[in-house]
């Protein structure tokens, strides 16, 4: 940090003692005891010091392509099997294709809220890809579903 930016700063936490950094996430400035550097040359508080080494992605990230997954495989199955066990597949793989859907876009507004870090963002978007893709086909098998049903009526 350059010192024409610190001049006359005092530490957020010790405002007794001069700033010597200023803290590259939430800008609070820093005396020498507060500041931490991660990966050996980025400032940070205590409070950002954690959020910006690299913490690995959140469990509802990881978690919401799995389910958005499962989804989609329970409506690939419920083509498999005729019949009735079809449709009981079909509503089995409605709960998690539609949860994993709801969990990626959660993360994913968090993350642009900047509630969370953004170490996540490849699995929420996968998660939402994959929960939109189940969606998409849910909705057609409703469609067609309908078409077909109404088809046999008429004949």
């Amino acid at each position: 940090m350059s010192n024409s930016a610190l001049t006359g700063a005092h530490c957020g936490k010790h405002p007794e003692v001069a700033a010597v950094e200023l803290c590259t996430r939430c800008g609070t400035f820093l005396c020498g005891d507060c500041v931490e550097y991660v990966r050996d040359e980025t400032a940070a508080c205590s409070d950002c010091a954690p959020l910006l080494r690299g913490v690995k992605a959140s469990a509802r990230a990881k978690v919401a392509p799995v389910l958005a997954a499962l989804g989609i495989a329970g409506l690939v199955a419920g083509f498999m099997v005729k019949g009735r066990p079809g449709l009981y597949f079909w509503a089995a793989a409605t709960p998690p294709g539609l949860l994993g859907l709801a969990l990626a876009v959660m993360e994913l507004r968090l993350m642009r809220g900047s509630t969370i870090v953004n170490h996540g963002r490849r699995w929420a978007r996968v998660g939402v890809t994959l929960g939109a893709l189940f969606l998409l086909c849910a909705l057609a098998i409703v469609v067609l579903f309908a078409l077909f049903v109404g088809a046999q009526h008429r004949s």
